[in-house]
């Protein structure tokens, strides 16, 4: 049987609707940018905000669905899994270093060195993501 006459899984199915669904919103995004590079209003700087977030949202969404329901063979994991470890290490860089500041010097400077690593760790990871999207483009 070819890849083309076969009915696609739920798993798939969902996966595509969530990445139509940013697609849309990304190509919604860009015509509004372009509009407010032509004509800078406050009422469309806040339409391009907000359509930022529900962008963000729509990739969030993208992103948890194809780790939830796709599968390590497809194209697409790897990107969003790498991009997911990489939002979590930076959430938590972010937490280190605000805490840090509170901590009695030796252990500031323990953080400090873990907030390096985490740093380097994820510039690597940065790298591999960049690295699966290739094939995906």
């Amino acid at each position: 049987m070819n890849q083309e006459d076969r009915n696609p899984t739920i798993p798939e199915s969902l996966i595509s609707a969530r990445l139509l669904m940013l697609q849309s919103k990304r190509l919604i995004l860009a015509t509004l940018e372009r509009r407010l590079r032509l004509r800078p209003r406050d009422s469309m700087r806040a339409r391009v905000d907000h359509m930022r977030d529900e962008t963000a949202a729509a990739h969030q969404n993208y992103c948890t669905t194809v780790l939830n329901f796709g599968s390590s063979d497809m194209p697409e994991y790897w990107p969003a899994a790498y991009g997911r470890l990489v939002d979590t290490a930076d959430q938590l860089t972010t937490k280190l270093r605000t805490v840090a500041g509170e901590l009695p010097s030796r252990e500031r400077y323990e953080v400090a060195t873990e907030v390096e690593m985490l740093e380097k760790l994820l510039e690597g990871w940065r790298t591999s993501i960049r690295a699966a999207m290739v094939p995906v483009a």
